[in-house]
């Protein structure tokens, strides 16, 4: 809690404070506000090949987001889940008020201008010009926008490249780092200190209340129960495909989350409206992955090395 308090105070006295969260990723992302070590990759356009849909010119698929993530995306209006009741939340246009960073991150069905030389819908449903059965369709119901430049050309005739930086330690992180630890530490997410003036519950809202996402704040007076579940899918939903997702649920001891996930399938009606079935899809998952195991060639220069549990 200290240390990422003081990452924080610190990035008060120089200036680096929360930009918004669509100039997390573009050319000149390394110029975003709340940038505290950047790594610029250079000019390329590997990364859109890779997870541009199917379905459009130099597109590969990729990377396809889950509707286990899609649901961590609260509505925003009321800052509920959309299985919560008095959520909003309308079965036949799931994706209309939620939080703004679904947008920014995903590539849903009907989607316009993605990417920019794309002049069609995106049609990710059954059959349709980005869906399945086409060869490597997403099968997950969606597409990735996070980190990929839309102004980036693949047609073979106006191939073109931009560049690119990839986030090691940005601002917004620091803030989701203190508020769990300083959760943890006073024992209360409301709990102020001393050391501490900034609550969990506090330090959570600043990140919802960014000028292009401006959700609804965290309430005072959750419970720890309460907290804990806001406060990890505000996590989710805040650094998706930044790379902390792996270990995050490995160090809650929640792997078995990763057992399966909830996918999207969209069939279109003879009215053109949309039929929108969740589905789930199993993956592996064994408590013997919390730990790496030890290499036998260690063990054997060390007789004394007991291997990890299930290895």
């Amino acid at each position: 809690a200290l240390a990422n308090k003081a990452v924080i105070d610190s990035c008060s006295q120089y200036g680096i404070v929360l930009g918004k969260y669509s100039d997390l990723w573009g050319t000149d992302n390394y110029k975003n506000s709340e940038m505290i070590f950047v790594r610029r990759v250079g000019s390329l356009n590997s990364l859109e090949s890779y997870n541009f849909p199917i379905g459009v010119e130099g597109g590969n698929s990729g990377n396809c987001p889950t509707q286990t993530l899609v649901d961590a995306y609260e509505m925003k209006s009321t800052g509920l889940l959309w299985n919560e009741d008095g959520s909003g939340y309308n079965s036949n246009k799931p994706y209309e008020g939620r939080d703004p960073r679904f947008n920014m991150t995903v590539a849903k069905n009907g989607d316009t201008g993605w990417p920019t030389y794309n002049n069609s819908e995106l049609q990710i449903f059954e059959g349709g010009a980005n869906g399945s059965p086409i060869s490597g369709a997403s099968t997950t119901g969606y597409y990735l926008k996070k980190y990929m430049d839309a102004s980036v050309d693949l047609r073979s005739n106006h191939v073109t490249d931009k560049r690119h930086s990839w986030i090691t330690y940005r601002l917004g992180e620091f803030y989701l780092n203190y508020a769990e630890a300083v959760y943890h530490y006073l024992g209360s997410p409301d709990a102020t200190s001393a050391d501490f003036d900034i609550s969990a519950v506090d330090a959570v809202n600043v990140i919802r209340h960014r000028s292009d996402v401006n959700m609804p704040s965290l309430s005072a007076g959750l419970t720890n129960v309460e907290f804990e579940a806001k406060y990890k899918n505000e996590r989710m939903v805040e650094l998706a495909f930044e790379g902390h997702r792996f270990w995050d649920v490995r160090r809650w001891k929640e792997g078995e989350v990763l057992k399966s996930v909830t996918c999207m399938k969209i069939e279109q009606k003879e009215d053109e409206s949309f039929k929108y079935s969740r589905f789930e899809k199993e993956r592996s998952w064994d408590n013997k992955m919390y730990l790496f195991p030890i290499p036998d060639s260690e063990i054997r220069k060390n007789p004394n090395l007991t291997q990890n549990t299930g290895w």
